[in-house]
């Protein structure tokens, strides 16, 4: 039996260049040690400053846009994600991230009971980016704000109890979020949810 060490990340095979957006957020550097590539391999960037000059985007063979204290508009990365999306640049967006995501394809941003530092149980079905996780898992949350009207091209692929939506992901270009923070320890298997993302993606 194999034990997989869930404090560190899984490593891919080969260099995938990274580009973080980062959103004034504390936990910016937890994304980071939770990537499942080297350190050296990943850029760390102001979202706003992404916005402003593409090229960021266009060097990059993975964004993940990461979670900040704001909404998405006033962040001002939903054009980074539509970006990403032109030049087919594979996406993970966490929890800002995750509401950029499905703004830019037209999901309204609803505001919810605050859920900061604490566990949700959810449910995912069937995903073609996150092709090992099916049924119940445990994650922690750190959001006031969330998702509706989630339609075509995306998808909800994990659900809480209440309905909300958990985790998305676009119907064929490479694109996901996930609400909750998979960088967490109150998230068990938020790191293996990361790597199988990347894995599926590059």
């Amino acid at each position: 039996m194999t034990i997989v060490d869930a404090t560190r990340p899984m490593l891919l095979h080969g260099p995938v260049r990274v580009l973080v957006l980062e959103n004034d957020d504390s936990f910016s550097w937890n994304v980071v040690e939770s990537l499942p590539v080297d350190r050296r391999d990943v850029r760390l960037c102001p979202g706003r400053e992404a916005a402003r000059d593409p090229r960021a985007v266009e060097t990059a063979d993975v964004v993940v846009v990461g979670p900040g204290p704001t909404d998405p508009v006033r962040a001002g990365i939903v054009d980074v994600v539509r970006m990403a999306a032109r030049l087919e640049r594979p996406l993970l967006g966490i929890c800002l991230g995750h509401q950029a995501l499905g703004l830019a394809y037209g999901a309204k941003l609803v505001r919810a009971a605050p859920v900061h530092g604490k566990r949700t149980a959810i449910v995912f079905g069937r995903s073609r980016l996150f092709p090992h996780f099916a049924g119940p898992e445990l994650v922690m949350r750190y959001n006031s704000l969330g998702l509706a009207a989630v339609e075509a091209p995306l998808r909800v692929i994990a659900r809480s109890e209440d309905g909300t939506p958990m985790a998305i992901e676009h119907e064929s270009l490479p694109m996901a979020g996930l609400q909750f923070h998979p960088d967490s320890f109150g998230s068990p298997r938020g790191r293996e949810m990361i790597a199988d993302f990347f894995e599926a993606v590059t």
